[in-house]
Formats: C-alpha cells, sequence, structure tokens
C-alpha cells in the first residue's frame, strides 16, 4: 500500500493480507487533499486455490482412486472440496475412489484471511469395457481349429488365453484362430482394452470342447451256424456332430458299413468271432472297438446223458450229477427247484432245499448249439427246515420266531439262539440278555432225516452321539450314529432343533453347522430295508449347547469428517466366558484390535463399512457388520479488524462458515450468534467460536485479542547524592521507557537506569505499552551535594616498639573524622592521634561534611626491626630476696621468642624456654638445674626472636650468676 507523506513525498507500506483491515489506515498530521492508491502485489496474487490429480490406475478406469494434490497458496486457515459425487472432505490432500462412470465437477474452495478463493474443473472417469466373444463351434474333436470372434464394443487391444496352456495372444483383430491338439475341456479368457485404456476380463469357463465319440459295444449273440446274428452299438455323441456311419468288421473275413447303430450278419461257418466296429461323426472324427469271441456259432453234440446218485435223497444233502456227451464245451443245468448253473464242468453236486419229486433237466453244447439230455426225476425226502422272525416293536430286545419248514409227520425241533439259550416249540419267542449279532439255528428231524436252517440277527440299541456337548456358534458338530448294523438301514433321517432335516441311507456320520444358540435337542429316525425290524427313532434332549457371544457396537458420538469418532463396544459375552480378542475394519482402511476404539477419524463424508469380530475365551466368534455415516463437517474460518487494541477500545470479530456460529467465550461481546461481532476485553483474550451444522457437526476456531493495558507509570522518590556517586532511579507500570536527558544515564530505555549526575538534575520519564497506545510521564530530581578534602602523610617509618603520630587536615567544611581500623589508635575520630602499632599497617581516615559527604586519606606505617628494643641483663642474684631473682628478656616491639637457651662454660644446657613473649618473666630461668640450685658462674645465653615487621634476628651473650 503507499500513500502520500503528508510531510511531502510518496509514504509506502507493505501490508500482509491477512493484516490489511487492521492496517489499512494512515496518520496524517496536516490539513490537505492526499491521494492514496493501493498496489495488490504478490502477496494477493499468491491467494489462489489449485489442485492437480493422480489416478489409480492411471487411465482413470472405475474404481478409480483420484488422489487429490492441493496446490494452493499458502496461509489458507481451511479447505472444502466437493468431489461432485455427493461426497465432501475438509482435509488438505484427500483420497476419493469413483466407482461410476461419467464426468464429475470437483470444486475447492480454500479459505484465507482475507476470504475463501474458490478453483474446480471437470474429473473424466472412464468406464470399463463389458467383453464378450464367440466361437464358431465350441464342440468338436481333435485336432480342431475355431474361430474366436471378439464382441465387444469399442475394443482396441485384445488378449486371448485358450486355456490350453499354449500362452497368450494380443491381438488389434475383432477374430482369431486357435488350434486344440488335445481332446478335453477348456476355460477360454479374454482381456480387451478400449481406447480410454481402460481393461476388463471375461472368463467363459469349460466353454471349448474336444473329444470323441464313446463307443458302448454290442451284447455277445450265440446260436448254431448258420447264425443269423443282430448286432448293435450304442454310444455318445459329440455335441452338433451326429455319427454318420458305422463300419463293421464281423471276424469272419465279411464287412459292412451303415448309417445306422444295427446290422444283420449270417455266419455260416461254427467258432468264435471278434468283431470291430468304427464310426464316423459328421465332422470326420472317428472312433473304434474291438469285441473279443463276441459272436460263437456252433453245432449241436450227437449225444447228451447225465445221472444222479444217491436218489432218494434227503432234503438238504449233497447228490451228485455227471454228464457225459461227444464234443460238448458247455453244459447247463436246470435243477427243477428254482435254480440253474452252466460250465463246462461234467461232474457237479447240489443241495435240494424242497422235498418231493423234483425233476432234473441238461443240456449239452458246442459254441452255444446244444443238445437236450433225458430229465432225471430225484426223490427228496424228510423236513425241509426254515423260519422266519420279527423284532418286537414294544420290546426291542425280544424277537418272535416262525417255523416256516415243509415238515412231514413226527418232527422234532431244536433251537439255538446264538447266546447258548434253546428251544423246541414249534414256535418261539425269545428275549436277548445283550445286544449282538446273533445266528440262530432252527434243525427239523423226522424219518431218518434232519434239516438246519441258519438266519443272522441283530439285537441292538440304536443311539447318536456329537462327541462334545458345548460347541461355538456358527462351528459345525459331527453327528455319529451308534450300535446300528449298517447293513440292515435303508435310510437315516436326521431331525434337528432347528427344523432341518437330513436323508440319506450312507449318513451314519453328518456335519451339521449350528448356527443358532441354545441347549438342543434332536431326533434320528432310522428305517430298515428288513421288515423284520421295526423302525427306531432316538432323541437326544438338551444334549448339545450352542453358545456364541454377540458382536454390536454403537458410535458414542456423531460421525463428522476429520472429527474423531468413538465407537462403543456394546458386544455381550456368552454366560462367564469373556471375550478376549476385538479385531476391527473401520471401513476407512484402518483396523484396530482395542476393545472400543478412539479418535478414529474419517476424510471425507460418506457411508463406510464397519465390521467387528469378537472371540471369547472357548475361541468362539461372532462378527456384525454395520455402515456408519459420516456426515460433513462445516467450514469455519475467522477473522478480526485488529489484532490487538488499547484498554478500553474495541474491535470486530467475523466468523465466516456454511453453518450457524455461537462464540464460546462469551467475554464483552456484543453478540455471541453472530457471524460478526464486537469484543472489548480488558485483558488478554483468546476467543473460540464454534460452527455447528444440522448433522451436528461441529468445528471450532479461535481467534487471540491482545489488550494494551493503560499506563500505570510510578517513579522513585526525588533524591540528594554526593558529588562523584550514583543514584538508582526506579519506574514501573509500563511496557516501554524513555528517560530525558538521556545525559549521565546507564541506559534511558529501560524502567531502572543508574544516574551519575555531576550538577543537580531533574529527570522526565515517558512510560508506554504500545505505540499505537496512550503514554505517561512522571519526572524526579537528583540533587547533587560537594565532597569535602582530606590529607595525611602518605607514609610514617618507625622502629617497632615505637609510638607514631598520625595527623590529618582537612576543608572547614568537615565536621567529623573517623580513623579505621581503629587498632593500637589513641582517639578513632580525632584529625590528630598517637597509634602504639604493632604491625605493619595502613589507616584511612574520612572526613564528612555536613551534607554526609565523604573524603578518605591514607598513611601507610612502616616497621623497621632494631635489636636494641630488647634488654637482657648480664647479672641476677636468685636468693629469694624478690629482686634480680628471675633471668629473663625484656623490650618491646617483639611479636615472640621463638627460643630461650643457657649453657654452662661446659656447653651443657642449663635452660630452655621456647614460643613466649619477652617480658613473661614465667618465662626466665630461676638459677635451678632440675631442681637444683646451680652453682655461681658465668653462663651464656643464645635469644631467637621475631620482631613485629615479621623479622627475626638472634641475641647471644654472658650472664653471671651470683648467690
Amino acid at each position: 500500500m503507499k500513500n502520500v507523506d503528508p510531510e511531502g513525498g510518496i509514504k509506502t507500506r507493505n501490508i500482509p493480507m491477512k493484516d490489511f483491515l487492521a492496517y489499512c489506515g494512515s496518520r496524517y498530521k496536516t490539513l490537505g487533499l492526499f491521494t492514496a492508491g493501493l498496489l495488490a502485489g504478490a502477496a494477493l496474487h499468491a491467494q489462489q486455490a489449485s489442485f492437480s490429480t493422480t489416478a489409480t490406475p492411471a487411465s482413470a478406469c472405475t474404481p478409480a482412486v483420484i488422489s487429490f494434490h492441493n496446490n494452493s497458496s499458502s496461509g489458507a486457515l481451511s479447505y472444502n472440496w466437493d468431489f461432485g459425487n455427493g461426497r465432501q472432505s475438509q482435509v488438505a490432500d484427500p483420497q476419493v475412489t469413483y466407482t461410476v462412470a461419467g464426468t464429475y465437477h470437483v470444486v475447492l474452495t480454500s479459505y484465507y484471511g482475507s476470504g475463501p478463493v474458490t478453483f474446480s474443473k471437470d474429473l473424466v472417469i472412464n468406464a470399463l469395457p463389458t467383453p464378450d466373444f464367440s466361437v464358431s463351434d465350441a464342440v468338436s474333436c481333435k485336432p480342431y481349429t475355431p474361430t474366436f470372434t471378439d464382441l465387444t464394443p469399442a475394443a482396441t487391444i485384445r488378449v486371448w488365453d485358450f486355456g490350453d496352456g499354449t500362452g497368450t495372444v494380443s491381438t488389434t483383430n475383432a477374430t482369431v484362430n486357435h488350434n486344440y491338439q488335445k481332446a478335453g475341456t477348456y476355460d477360454v479368457t479374454l482381456s480387451v482394452t478400449n481406447g480410454n485404456g481402460c481393461t476388463n476380463t471375461i472368463v467363459k469357463k469349460q466353454f471349448i470342447q474336444v473329444a470323441l465319440p464313446v463307443l458302448t459295444g454290442p451284447a455277445g449273440v450265440a446260436g448254431c451256424a448258420p447264425l443269423d446274428a443282430v448286432l448293435s452299438a450304442s454310444m455318445s455323441n459329440i455335441k452338433n456332430d451326429p455319427i454318420v456311419s458305422y463300419a463293421w468288421q464281423f471276424g469272419d473275413g465279411q464287412s459292412q458299413t451303415v448309417a445306422t447303430p444295427a446290422v444283420l450278419h449270417t455266419y455260416n461257418g461254427t467258432g468264435r468271432f471278434d468283431v470291430t466296429l468304427t464310426v464316423t461323426t459328421q465332422s470326420g472324427c472317428t472312433a473304434s472297438a474291438a469285441y473279443n469271441d463276441l459272436v460263437w456259432a456252433g453245432k449241436a453234440p450227437a449225444t447228451a446223458n447225465f445221472g444222479v446218485t444217491p436218489n432218494p435223497v434227503c432234503a438238504g444233502d449233497a447228490v451228485r450229477l455227471v454228464a457225459t456227451s461227444s464234443g460238448a464245451d458247455t453244459y447247463n443245468w436246470n435243477f427243477g427247484d428254482g435254480t440253474a448253473q452252466s460250465g463246462a464242468a461234467t461232474d457237479i453236486t447240489h443241495n435240494f432245499q424242497n422235498n418231493g419229486s423234483i425233476t432234473v433237466n441238461m443240456s449239452a453244447g458246442s459254441n452255444g448249439c446244444f443238445t437236450a439230455a433225458t430229465p432225471v426225476t430225484v426223490q427228496v425226502n424228510g423236513p425241509v427246515a426254515s423260519f422266519d422272525f420279527i423284532r418286537d416293536c414294544t420290546n426291542k430286545h425280544q424277537f418272535i420266531f416262525t417255523n416256516t419248514s415243509k415238515e412231514i409227520p413226527g418232527n422234532t425241533y431244536e433251537w439255538a439262539y446264538g447266546d447258548n439259550a434253546t428251544g423246541n416249540a414249534q414256535n418261539e419267542t425269545h428275549t436277548y440278555a445283550s445286544t449282538g449279532k446273533y445266528f440262530v439255528r432252527l434243525t427239523l428231524t423226522s424219518g431218518g432225516c434232519s434239516s438246519t436252517a441258519i438266519d443272522t440277527l441283530y439285537d441292538f440299541t440304536p443311539d447318536f452321539s456329537t462327541g462334545v456337548n458345548t460347541v461355538c456358534r456358527g462351528t459345525s458338530a459331527t453327528y455319529s450314529v451308534l450300535n446300528v448294523p449298517g447293513p440292515l438301514v435303508s435310510n437315516y433321517s436326521w431331525r434337528f432343533d432347528d427344523g432341518t432335516q437330513q436323508d440319506g441311507p450312507a449318513l451314519t456320520d453328518v456335519t451339521k453347522v449350528l448356527n443358532q444358540t441354545g441347549v438342543k435337542s434332536d431326533w434320528l429316525v432310522i428305517s430298515y430295508n428288513d421288515p423284520r425290524y421295526c423302525n427306531d427313532t432316538v432323541r437326544k434332549a438338551n444334549h448339545i449347547s450352542v453358545i456364541a457371544p454377540t458382536a454390536d457396537f454403537t458410535l458414542a458420538n456423531a460421525g463428522c469428517v476429520s472429527q474423531q469418532v468413538n465407537f462403543s463396544n456394546t458386544s455381550v459375552p456368552a454366560s462367564n466366558i469373556p471375550i478376549i480378542t476385538w479385531a476391527w475394519n473401520l471401513g476407512n482402511g484402518v483396523s484396530s484390535t482395542q476393545q472400543a476404539p478412539a479418535g478414529i477419524t474419517y476424510s471425507a463424508s460418506g457411508t463406510y463399512p464397519v465390521k467387528l469380530v469378537i472371540t471369547d475365551a472357548r475361541n468362539c466368534m461372532d462378527s456384525t457388520l454395520r455402515n456408519i455415516t459420516i456426515n460433513p463437517t462445516p467450514y469455519l474460518f475467522t477473522s478480526r479488524s485488529a489484532p490487538k487494541l488499547c484498554e478500553g477500545t474495541s474491535v470486530t470479530l467475523t466468523a465466516n462458515s456454511d453453518a450457524p456460529v455461537q462464540w464460546l467465550t462469551n467475554y464483552n461481546l456484543s453478540c455471541t450468534n453472530c457471524t460478526s461481532t464486537t469484543a472489548a476485553p480488558a485483558m488478554d483474550t483468546l476467543y473460540h467460536v464454534q460452527a455447528t451444522n444440522t448433522f451436528g457437526c461441529s468445528v471450532e476456531d479461535s481467534l487471540r485479542l491482545q489488550v494494551v493495558p493503560t499506563v500505570q507509570l510510578t517513579i522513585s522518590n526525588d533524591t540528594a547524592l554526593c558529588e562523584g556517586t550514583a543514584a538508582q532511579l526506579k519506574s514501573t507500570g509500563a511496557k516501554s521507557y524513555s528517560w530525558s536527558p538521556t545525559t549521565n544515564l546507564t541506559d534511558p530505555g529501560i524502567g531502572n537506569p543508574v544516574a551519575t549526575p555531576n550538577t543537580t538534575t531533574t529527570y522526565t520519564v515517558t512510560g508506554s505499552n504500545d505505540p499505537a497506545c496512550p503514554t505517561d510521564s512522571k519526572s524526579v530530581t537528583i540533587t547533587v551535594n560537594p565532597l569535602p578534602a582530606v590529607s595525611t602523610p602518605q607514609r610514617e617509618i618507625v622502629t617497632v616498639g615505637s609510638v607514631v603520630p598520625l595527623n590529618a587536615t582537612g576543608t572547614p567544611d568537615v565536621i567529623s573524622w573517623q580513623w579505621s581500623p581503629a587498632d593500637y589508635i589513641d582517639c578513632t575520630t580525632c584529625p590528630s592521634t598517637m597509634a602504639a602499632v604493632r604491625k605493619p599497617i595502613t589507616y584511612s581516615i574520612t572526613g564528612t561534611n555536613s551534607y554526609g559527604c565523604t573524603a578518605t586519606a591514607v598513611t601507610e606505617v612502616v616497621l623497621v626491626c632494631d635489636e636494641n628494643v630488647v634488654f637482657i641483663p648480664n647479672t641476677f642474684t636468685p636468693n629469694g630476696d624478690g629482686m634480680n631473682d628471675i633471668f629473663y628478656i625484656r623490650g618491646k616491639g617483639i611479636a615472640t621468642v621463638k627460643y630461650f637457651r643457657i649453657f654452662n662454660r661446659n656447653g651443657a644446657l642449663m635452660f630452655e624456654r621456647n614460643n613466649f613473649n619477652v617480658d613473661d618473666i614465667t618465662a626466665g630461668w630461676d638459677g635451678t638445674v632440675k631442681g637444683h640450685p646451680a652453682g655461681s658462674d658465668v653462663y651464656v645465653y643464645v635469644a631467637d626472636m621475631v620482631c613485629d615487621n615479621s623479622q627475626p634476628f638472634q641475641l647471644k651473650g654472658n650472664v653471671t650468676l651470683l648467690r
């Protein structure tokens, strides 16, 4: 932005667009007419919405996954996408799946502080082709070359897989030929690509059948030559390819081709003949089959006879039959009792089971041409045993036996039931104590002949079992038949608790999926192929429990785009069996094993299938699938007329949204549900606003207003100071400070600078909390008082132990004196005094005037060590008169005597003292040695001492002891 400088020239300011409303103003200092202009530069143009897309697959064919790339300029507060398919999203870079082909108008709205910016473009989703094809003939014999035709509209590329392992063929032609070399059934696959690059595939299962006719040979023919044989074959034809010729080779050197399956041929010679048949189909396919010894043509034997021994015979006993014939290869027997036998054997046996006169016939043959022998009558005597039984339907372990024998007078009966029990009545009833398979025998005896009949009986208690008493719902249980002899059964009828039924003769084990919880009762009805056995019904009451947890969930809160959705798991466990695992498919590509997933977000509105699978401690499972609706979230962006305000003023807050808004921070607002409201806070405040649409989806935003408080300026009191000293100034109640004048201040821009004025000065401080808000000013006066003048000699040199005179002079305004330190000084407040110093020392003298201002001078006292300050006597008289009895060191200026030693003239040590002070009589020698008086004599002494100035020295001499 630029405007004319009121003081001349052009003034230009660069203002961010987001702050334009807050700064679009200028302060003019003079009256007049000014021209202002706005140059919207790159900052304005940068606020542009734009996007690009990436399709998977790249051809954008259904179902197409489109990734949207938001290329809008930076600084956007929020986004809203309309994908043209009824779905919206507020994420920056969403991903959407389009399942229906068409053109979709996609709109992106980017929201900036200056307002929304929109960009849109059309998105084309291409349709998959719908492939189809035909073939010239789907069924034929090998080798076979059909023509395939692609029927797909607008196909450009075709890839064929003919299913015979020869690989794929890619072509742009609509038709293609393929040669099948092997018999079989083949799947054919066609993948087509259209002009948009979209590809789709069709598979036709068992589409091509390459096969040969299957022949079923004619029945054998036998008879006497010449033999007219009718031969007929049956076959399964290839579909749409009928057989047009039948070529017969008769095995006697003759052949014939006919158009029908049957042919008549006369065999004039005798023998056994092999026959071959070849068929040809309309398309030229052929199939052949050979039938060995199919036709027998023979000549009847000249004679045929047989004999029977013994004759007569008891019923049931074996008789011998012997045949005689010339040239026979086959003997056909008819025993007259309803049984017959054929074969090459000439010597056979037979048991007659009926009594009476029975006629036996025999014929002898050669290659199917027979001569009949004279019949023989056999007399069969005695009873023929037989019996029947039925199972008692009221007591199924009891059986009723009925004698059905062919009897003669005088019969006796003997029953054996197979369980060691017997009976001798004509008819019997018997109950078995245990189940099992029993062989029952009835023997009749009369007239020297006996006959026995044997039958098999089953005594059983039918039952069934699942092997388990508790199963999970949705799993299977195997129902198994128990204790039932399978050969007797004609049907098992399973009748289940849920009303379903399974029937069949072989259903000894059935698998049943149990989909309903509860305690189950089931039935088994058994039907028998032997009418002697009553049908059984087995009922198992409450024999198996079907348990399962029940999966269920709800949404703990509304489902809204980009907002967290919490799931509430309302699954119910089976009794006393805890649920231990949860498997969630949340429909948005996210899975979870939490009991109740929380904080799940969905990037776009729409319907999402959510599946929950639960498993309990018994590994029982249940699942539920529920579609949840994710509703669009409203867009919301906020702005303010100024980012901060002075205390006592107001600003305008704006909330732009497509839904009703509510200002959640109700602090000094003119309206709490208006999109534009006036705020006049008295302190820094974060204003929260919420937009909620009709779906209950809401979004929040916030604006922080900085309130510049009114300056509450304080300043320190007026003060006085001595010349050359400093005063601490202190001002509070503002953010920034400016002191005037700035001379002799450590920092004029802080609240507590240090002032060192040379003369009395009044300082003024101006306090400010913001350049745009009012300031405040206060003043403080610093009075500067003069300093006194003080002098004293710089150095005094004296001998240790001496008294030093200290003399100070000053200006007339000095009203008090003070020496420091006070050590050894006679008067510390006198300008002139005396000091008996014991060590080197420096004294300072401070003079103070009436303003309390001070001046200081110093004097250094230097000590000189001199042995003359020490007095050691040369004679002492330790006679106890109290006078001169002790020989000790006297003096001043000595800090310490390190040692004092006395020797006799022979050098023997008489006395020694260490580390004592001079003038200490107790440290002297009393003239004794080890408690005994020393004799009068001259003794030698040595004293090692240190002066007050720490300088050591040594004195040696003689002392005379007089008694």
